[in-house]
């Protein structure tokens, strides 16, 4: 049994990209360090505090007397480093990895590691959230495969910060949205496959085989990508609502309602924002991010109020001030 502790900061920490690492004035200067510490063993002590914030992982220094006093800045005079090893190790832990760790540096460099990986969830959301904006328009199978790909692979990235439920939640609807884009792309390969010889009075093609009249048996082109959206608002939007606890039987007025009031484009792109974000309360997300961008007909009904505006504007100018009541 092994009696030293565990390290203090994880194996991975790696705060080398870091240029600045805080410090606690008070707490510095009320340390025991800085009050029994001479000029020498105080610089060299703050030095491998600082070094130490660059070591992988971060807080920890090797216990090796040549590689300390390098990192103390005293070249290659470790008959110097040793007369003050024990001052400048002042607080420093030996842990079970064989490095020295020191408490108030290894706090620091967690705050800071939380929120790098903070960080690399936000940014990894973000580029999630764009391709999956993508996936509706993207149709070629080569194409498709390749977003795919790009989409598995943040998806494992993004598995490293995010709790077990949180990835397991977000990796569903993204298999849901990956699917329904496949779907619509075979839809296209087999639309295409039919159009290409085919007779649009509904007679024979060349081959002497029956041919359909368009619209009878299969949906328009332009049914088609309203169908798939509607598709993926109340599989996915439904989804999102019962997860937070809402009722299946209100789950469909509730996204009925955002479609009516801000077109079912907006609410798609809502529900993709929400599929990314994961919030603790899906209708209030939805309903929110449906209000910062406003639908078609919103913008239609605003369209038509500047064309009034514009048309009694130009008759009082061609008429007189009497020529809209005349």
């Amino acid at each position: 049994m092994n009696p030293l502790p565990a390290p203090l900061t994880p194996m991975d920490c790696d705060l080398r990209d870091f240029k600045f690492i805080p410090i606690d004035i008070v707490r510095l200067f009320n340390s025991e360090f800085h009050a029994r510490s001479d000029d020498a063993v105080w610089r060299a002590g703050m030095t491998l505090w600082l070094k130490a914030f660059h070591q992988v992982p971060a807080a920890s220094i090797p216990d090796d007397d040549v590689a300390l006093a390098r990192l103390a800045e005293l070249g290659r005079d470790v008959k110097s480093w040793k007369k003050i090893r024990e001052g400048a190790l002042y607080g420093w832990i030996k842990c079970q990895d064989g490095r020295f760790y020191h408490p108030v540096v290894a706090e620091k460099a967690m705050e800071a590691w939380q929120g790098k990986k903070n960080q690399r969830v936000r940014t990894g959301k973000a580029r999630l959230q764009a391709m999956l904006a993508r996936l509706p328009r993207t149709c070629e199978p080569v194409e498709l495969a390749h977003m795919e790909s790009s989409i598995q692979t943040l998806m494992k990235e993004l598995s490293q910060s995010l709790s077990q439920t949180e990835h397991a939640a977000l990796e569903v609807s993204v298999t849901d949205l990956l699917a329904e884009a496949k779907r619509k792309g075979e839809w296209k390969g087999k639309k295409e496959g039919k159009g290409q010889g085919q007779d649009l009075s509904g007679g024979l093609a060349p081959d002497g085989a029956a041919t359909a009249t368009p619209g009878l048996s299969d949906p328009s082109a332009d049914e088609m990508p309203e169908r798939m959206t509607k598709d993926e608002i109340w599989h996915t939007g439904k989804s999102l609502l019962m997860q937070s606890g809402m009722p299946k039987s209100q789950c469909g007025s509730f996204l009925g309602k955002l479609v009516r009031d801000h077109t079912a484009a907006v609410v798609v792109e809502a529900v993709r924002a929400a599929v990314v974000e994961r919030p603790a309360d899906p209708a209030s997300f939805l309903a929110a991010a449906c209000k910062r961008r406003p639908g078609r007909r919103a913008y239609d009904s605003r369209l038509r109020e500047m064309q009034a505006a514009n048309t009694e504007a130009a008759r009082r100018i061609l008429f007189g001030e009497g020529a809209a009541n005349g």
